[in-house]
């Protein structure tokens, strides 16, 4: 599959070199493209796309600034209170086991 794909990549790439040949060709000629592509040969409308294809502006690829939003729907943090006055808050990411042997430790 790579192997086919890159010989229809080389055959598209031999047509567009041709085209913009034609195209050149063409524009030197100072004929109309009906005039010149009957000389030629060939259709005057596939002269017609490729002249406004190979004339079409070629924007480069280019990389895009993008920032990454916090998940809003990440669980809120864990708050643990004691009768005596303190609070312990942990994050939401902890392991039940970690809070559950915390627990444990605090009773």
């Amino acid at each position: 599959t790579v192997i086919f794909n890159l010989e229809i990549e080389m055959a598209n790439l031999e047509r567009e070199s041709l085209w913009e040949e034609r195209v050149a060709q063409w524009r030197k000629s100072g004929q109309s493209q009906r005039a010149f592509a009957e000389i030629q040969g060939y259709p005057q409308r596939q002269l017609n796309y490729w002249a406004r294809r190979l004339a079409a502006p070629v924007v480069p690829a280019a990389l895009l600034p993008v920032s990454i939003a916090a998940s809003t729907d990440a669980a809120p943090a864990l708050s643990l209170r004691s009768p005596s006055g303190w609070t312990v808050t942990l994050p939401p990411a902890l392991p039940a086991s970690w809070v559950a042997a915390l627990l444990r430790e605090l009773a």
